[in-house]
């Protein structure tokens, strides 16, 4: 059994950590700072950076790195780190929108439908060019190799995702493998990061790194399966895109695996790939894949990724960071 901290000290200042929203913040600024002013890019990093969002990842980084014994002596390299991961992450989102031509994001329109996808290409690679120099400026040697692998993987799963659109046989593996690539790869990083620097032992950040990615794909198939239970509005979001772009996400896939799936689905999906399906032709699809079950086995997977989380976490049950990480668990349960 992993003890209930690394270093065998008490708890201490194990909680402080993810008090450090503000210090983040503050390096995302420093890491973004330009003289591109009056330019589209400019305004592009302005938007972006703005207005900070949840800071999941960052927040996750934080609380993993609470476990390690050298945490205090690691606090801005740990900020530094947590700002990266952001950085990234939102680089990432704005090329996604760009490929997917979203309208929005969040509730509020997209970076390049209001700013053009130019500027957006350029604000994004400006992004993970100061991550890059930040790496090499501040000798993150092992941060940087796991955070370009990370890239990679982020890469190779939309890629794969791509590969497979209008496909009627995708599977739920295939589904699995690609979002572990470009969602849950960006959460095992952060949460091996704040292991890693912090000083944890091997064991310990290994299973804090497959907590990461179960959480991340927690948080995909709670993002996908949203997509059924919540109207625009509330999303920010078009509804249904994916489906409409060809990419099929689990609860279609699992509908379609039965046979009332083929037999209902199955028309909708090849007259998808002629023309995408509109208002009450996706409303079919909906009450489609929720009468075959579609709806109902992605929530059980679901639910299966947040149980293997909890259990993960039940060797460090009782310690401020293991709880915080519970109530985010039980955040991402809530569908």
């Amino acid at each position: 059994m992993i003890p209930k901290n690394a270093s065998g000290r008490e708890q201490g200042d194990t909680a402080s950590l993810p008090a450090g929203r503000e210090r983040v913040i503050d390096y995302i600024r420093r890491m973004t700072a330009h003289d591109l002013a009056g330019t589209e890019t400019g305004a592009v990093l302005d938007a972006l950076l703005g207005s900070p969002g949840k800071l999941l990842r960052p927040r996750l980084l934080l609380l993993c790195a609470s476990f390690g014994p050298e945490r205090t002596e690691k606090r801005e390299r740990l900020y530094m780190l947590a700002a990266m991961v952001e950085l990234i992450h939102t680089a990432s989102l704005v090329h996604d929108d760009i490929v997917d031509e979203a309208r929005f994001r969040r509730g509020a329109p997209s970076v390049q439908s209001r700013f053009g996808k130019d500027a957006a290409v350029y604000a994004g690679d400006f992004l993970i060019a100061r991550v890059h120099l930040w790496e090499a400026r501040e000798r993150f040697r092992e941060a940087s190799v796991l955070l370009s692998e990370t890239i990679e993987h982020m890469c190779t799963g939309e890629i794969g995702q791509a590969a497979l659109r209008y496909r009627t046989d995708v599977t739920a593996e295939q589904y699995l493998s690609n979002i572990r690539g470009k969602t849950a790869s960006m959460f095992r990083a952060a949460c091996t990061l704040g292991a890693m620097e912090s000083g944890c032992g091997r064991p310990l950040t290994e299973r804090l790194g497959r907590l990461g990615e179960n959480l991340g794909i927690a948080f995909q198939l709670r993002d996908d399966l949203l997509d059924f239970l919540s109207d625009e509005e509330a999303q920010g979001k078009e509804t249904h895109k994916d489906f409409r772009d060809g990419i099929y996400t689990l609860p279609v896939i699992l509908a379609l695996g039965t046979p009332e799936g083929q037999k209902k689905l199955g028309p909708m999906l090849e007259q998808n790939r002629v023309r995408p399906l509109e208002g009450a032709e996706l409303a079919e699809m909906e009450r489609a894949v929720r009468d075959c079950g579609g709806i109902e086995m992605a929530t059980e997977e679901l639910r299966r990724y947040d149980r293997e989380s909890l259990e993960l976490l039940d060797p460090l049950a009782g310690q401020a960071p293991a709880e915080e990480i519970r109530r985010i668990v039980y955040e991402l349960d809530a569908v």
